[in-house]
């Protein structure tokens, strides 16, 4: 395979977010869990330079760094004892900003150094992420970050052999988005970047390989980010102490948490369930599952009221995560008018909370050269930005600096329409 050197045209490469359905806290207990793909995703441009520098910028963190690739290290997988250890090979002359940009900035050091060999290094590139997730919410922005940047270096360096479609190019994808991972979480587990790079739902259990469901069904969800910061690390140890103290009470909830997820998995590979029966069943489970997770002592009064008022349009909603405030998810029947999920969105954006509307279930990391298969990605560009405003002109070696610079200024609605079909 030969790498892509010059003469290529810009592309977009996009990889969802994910949201935990079922499982929570029963997973670190060798329980099963069932998480899905989020139709809210990350989308990054990359755009080619006639130097050889390669920019990342990153318009909704405030990142954008000017990266010259002769002073990146150049790694192997196994070169450090673990990928976080990479900050002590980042170049002095880098300035590291610090929050969510750090472990972007650390996690692009490790990846362009592991992937990049020395001869793929003679030409430039910039790459702009947009998000249409909100950052520490749970919602797999890490993961969907690390899978949109693995693929393009891949892409770039001409490993993937299909654009990232076939299976050898989603695992190859997978492994080094793992990776990065490691580099922002420490010892991840791995299902949010699989659920990032194969979307769809996939059911996990710590220490095995997740599987894909293969499921055709597809859930409306509204997702209420609470607002209300969490420390995943003191929940789960709150569960271990009562574990401790009660431990035939506990593993018995635990168990009975696996019987969910192991349910949902059925209920997902069903080809046999009318929508509507499956409807019922997934709300019931939903309850039941919050109740469960209620009793550990993972609530929270903002998600408690999220139910309140979700329950009385007769939905269902459940604590999605780790709990303790962050996020819940609400199953929105098929049937059930946009304007009247609007309704409840606005009821609970009253309470000073945010909503999502969207699906569970789509498709995974995506690579786009073309928009609905009809319009060049530069061609859209150049429509689009023009349809928003005339950004700024780009600097010496950055032939695409000023689509660069419109599309880290696009709306969201502007940029979803790159959504694989």
């Amino acid at each position: 395979m030969v790498a892509v050197h010059r003469n290529w045209s810009p592309f977009v490469v996009s990889a969802p977010g994910k949201v935990i359905l079922f499982g929570e806290h029963a997973v670190v207990y060798g329980k099963a869990a069932i998480a899905g793909s989020l139709d809210m995703r990350a989308y990054a441009l990359v755009t080619p330079r006639t130097d050889t520098k390669a920019r990342m910028v990153l318009p909704d963190i405030g990142v954008d760094i000017l990266f010259d690739i002769h002073t990146l290290p150049q790694l192997s997988s196994t070169d450090l004892s673990h990928p976080s250890e990479v900050e002590a090979l980042v170049p002095s002359s880098i300035s590291i900003p610090e929050g969510p940009g750090r472990t972007a900035v650390l996690t692009f050091v490790y990846l362009y150094g592991c992937i990049f060999a020395e001869s793929d290094r003679n030409t430039g590139f910039t790459l702009c992420v947009r998000s249409l997730l909100p950052v520490g919410a749970g919602l797999g922005s890490s993961a969907a970050f690390n899978v949109a940047l693995s693929a393009t270096l891949l892409q770039l360096t001409g490993q993937l052999q299909e654009e990232g479609v076939s299976a050898s190019d989603k695992k190859l994808i997978n492994q080094w988005a793992f990776h990065g991972e490691q580099v922002a979480h420490g010892t991840p587990s791995g299902i949010d970047n699989s659920v990032a790079t194969y979307g769809g739902f996939l059911k996990y259990v710590k220490g095995e390989p997740s599987v894909n469901l293969e499921s055709t069904h597809a859930l409306r969800v509204l997702i209420t980010n609470t607002n209300v910061p969490k420390s995943t690390k003191a929940l789960v140890a709150g569960v271990r102490a009562l574990r401790d103290r009660y431990p035939a009470v506990v593993d018995g909830i635990l168990d009975s948490i696996h019987s969910i997820s192991t349910t949902a998995s059925s209920l997902f590979q069903s080809t046999s369930e009318a929508e509507e029966s499956l409807e019922q069943q997934m709300q019931d489970i939903i309850r039941i599952n919050h109740g469960l997770l209620s009793t550990l002592g993972v609530s929270h009064a903002s998600l408690e009221r999220v139910r309140e008022v979700t329950a009385v349009r007769n939905l269902a909603s459940k604590i999605t995560g780790a709990g303790g405030g962050g996020c819940a998810l609400t199953l929105i029947p098929n049937g059930m008018a946009s304007g009247d999920v609007d309704v409840v969105a606005r009821e609970l954006e009253a309470e000073g909370f945010h909503c999502y509307q969207t699906v569970v279930g789509g498709g995974g990391v995506a690579i786009a050269r073309s928009v609905d298969g009809k319009v060049a990605v530069e061609q859209w560009l150049a429509d689009t930005i023009e349809r928003h405003g005339s950004p700024s002109a780009g600097g010496d070696g950055d032939v695409y600096g000023s689509a660069v610079a419109g599309f880290a200024t696009l709306p969201a609605a502007a940029i979803a329409v790159l959504k694989p079909e």
